[in-house]
């Protein structure tokens, strides 16, 4: 399982040099600050348009910090304790008014302006900001937002006045830098807040670990909301390399493969589902010697493509990061690696200054190989929630002086060797006959079976209240509920095939491109589509007999051919079946015998052929 190779074999673009422990004791941009000057005339943005260096991009944003900084000194006195938010679009503008609103002393607050108007004044209220910044698309937005009581900033400024010079003001490690917000995939969205030193030590860890270093060009390809952002943006600036911008939302998913070429990008990163979309099995974007994936759970199909579409010499890492932990765990994959198929992609192994534990409900850590909650335990854990005590108190626990624990309320699983498994989230773990079932350990055979390229397990309830298991799946035209159900079988213990399969043309996702679990459609009484066609009943016995599978197994339309375990049936169905047979039907029939005789013609032949009462 050990991932020594891949990880060994990794290459860098420069001359790497270490991001020591005593270069996180000061504020982000500060370090940005140092970097202007060693690579002033060097690329730090990558824009269609061409190059913004160090030098030209340190300008700009003191240009915005002076405007900001005197902009808000007009407003309000206490301006360091509140936020700055910013409703921009990924881009040039987005990186340039980060870095200004660091510069002047102040936190930011990105959001999303895709999100419902009335859940943006919900987090403008929670935030108090002492300014909206927006550029031209979103001027309106802001101003709504606003509400004539905070400053609105338009990011465009004719004949700019304010100085290009270092504001060089005294901000301390532990001021706060930014807020982010959470989807709220699992509740209300929560602000995560963290100070300069935190961040810095999250850069640590990748720079250190990943090898980015001056002729790197990182990706930054999701919205300045998406907090796996901070990694790529000052991942780039921090250390002397490039920083690769492109607008999903304005640009699109089928542009990203030619966009990426053109850029010379080094470094990609971005959730699972983005990085399905890349395709070049020709020339196998000979400039990217490293593909990040964090954000969402990667499939073992993620590696398959990745090695078809990506050089030999590539590295892939999955990793595991929260906004209120940074990176937790890696694991490296390379053109050599080979995974167990019926096992979820590993998460990986330890990365410095972070401790991963899995633990029971009263937070006990949990022998390796056991199934419980992933905590993380560090020194330098996100400071908590925005204006929300209780809440961060619930979260974090404090172990010692500096040592604190965050609950993730993710599912994981150590093995032996150490290896971190990620299975979900917590809420989302499945009870099935009053036994813990984990739905990772489903999806990952149902994703080997061929032609199915995505799926979901969740659970339901059918009439009877009796929970059930349903599996989603996005797979070829030709695939059949009755190959995914035997394709299963022969993978899993009976107990863990679903009852029910739903194919999908694409699963629902987030805003962030991660699977939206709340849109998942409820199972229906359609019937599946199974590799025999639909023929109806012809006899009485026949029509009875598909009257009672249809209201057992909920399914309105029974064909007499159809596979009683194809249609989700279980020894529970069955015995139902068997039971009111007796009682409606005046049939007797034994258990095994429905079972054995699996579809409603072979068991009106039986039953025709049996004496009755």
């Amino acid at each position: 399982m050990r991932d020594i190779a891949a990880r060994e074999g990794l290459r860098s673009s420069g001359a790497v040099s270490e991001f020591s422990a005593a270069d996180c004791n000061q504020a982000i941009h500060h370090r940005f600050e140092q970097q202007s000057v060693r690579f002033a005339s060097d690329p730090a943005v990558r824009l269609a348009a061409g190059d913004i260096t160090y030098a030209q991009l340190n300008a700009a944003a003191n240009r915005a910090a002076h405007r900001l900084r005197t902009t808000t000194d007009s407003v309000d006195g206490s301006k360091e304790t509140r936020p700055v938010a910013l409703l921009l679009d990924q881009g040039y503008e987005s990186i340039v008014w980060t870095l200004a609103v660091l510069k002047a002393g102040l936190c930011y607050a990105p959001l999303d302006p895709r999100l419902p108007l009335a859940v943006l004044k919900g987090m403008l209220d929670h935030l108090d900001p002492s300014a909206v910044v927006a550029d031209a698309p979103y001027l309106d937005l802001a101003h709504d937002l606003a509400a004539g009581i905070r400053t609105v900033i338009d990011v465009k400024l004719e004949n700019d006045p304010f100085s290009t010079a270092n504001l060089d003001l005294a901000v301390s490690p532990d001021t706060t830098a930014y807020i982010f917000y959470t989807s709220g995939s699992t509740g209300a969205p929560k602000g995560v807040a963290d100070c300069h030193r935190n961040v810095l030590h999250n850069i640590r860890r990748y720079t250190n670990t990943l090898k980015f270093a001056p002729g790197d060009v990182l990706s930054l390809v999701q919205n300045p909301s998406f907090s796996g952002t901070v990694s790529s943006l000052f991942g780039a600036l921090l250390n002397g390399a490039a920083i690769a911008p492109y607008n999903l939302s304005n640009d699109g998913l089928p542009a990203l493969s030619t966009w990426l070429r053109r850029s010379r990008v080094t470094v990609f990163h971005s959730v699972p589902s983005i990085y399905r979309q890349l395709s070049d099995p020709a020339t196998r974007f000979p400039n990217v010697r490293l593909v990040r994936l964090e954000g969402d759970r990667t499939a073992a199909q993620d590696i398959a493509h990745f090695q078809s579409n990506f050089q030999d010499h590539c590295t892939l890492v999955n990793g595991l990061g929260a906004t209120e932990c940074g990176l937790v765990r890696q694991f490296f994959i390379n053109a050599c690696t080979r995974l167990n198929q019926t096992d979820p992609v590993p998460i990986g192994y330890p990365v410095p200054g972070v401790t991963v534990r899995v633990v029971d409900e009263r937070g006990t850590e949990l022998p390796r190989e056991t199934t419980g909650e992933i905590v993380v335990e560090s020194e330098y854990l996100a400071a908590g929630y925005w204006r929300d005590p209780p809440l961060t108190n619930e979260k974090f626990t404090v172990l010692d002086s500096r040592l604190r624990r965050y609950r993730t309320g993710d599912l994981g699983r150590m093995s032996a060797d150490g290896c971190l498994f990620h299975l979900g989230r917590v809420d989302h773990r499945l009870r099935i006959a009053g036994e813990f079932v984990v739905a990772a350990e489903i999806e990952a055979p149902l994703l080997n079976i061929a032609g199915v390229t995505q799926c979901a397990v969740r659970d339901f309830n059918d009439q009877s209240g009796e929970r059930r298991l349903c599996a989603y799946v996005v797979a070829r035209a030709d695939v059949t509920v009755t190959q995914l159900r035997q394709a299963l079988s022969e993978r899993l213990v009976q107990r863990l095939v679903p009852s029910t399969f739903i194919l999908l043309d694409a699963l629902p996702l987030t805003k962030d491109l991660k699977i939206d679990y709340e849109r998942l459609p409820q199972p229906t009484r359609q019937r599946p589509p199974l590799s025999n066609d639909y023929v109806p009943p012809r006899t009485e016995l026949e029509w009875q007999l598909t009257r009672l599978w249809s209201e057992v197994l909920e399914i309105d339309q029974v064909g007499v051919n159809d596979s009683f375990l194809d249609l989700g049936g279980d020894s529970l169905h069955a015995m139902r079946i068997v039971n009111r047979l007796g009682a409606k039907e005046h049939q007797t029939i034994q258990l095994g015998s429905l079972l054995a005789h699996g579809t409603i013609r072979k068991l009106a032949e039986l039953l025709n052929d049996t004496e009755l009462p």
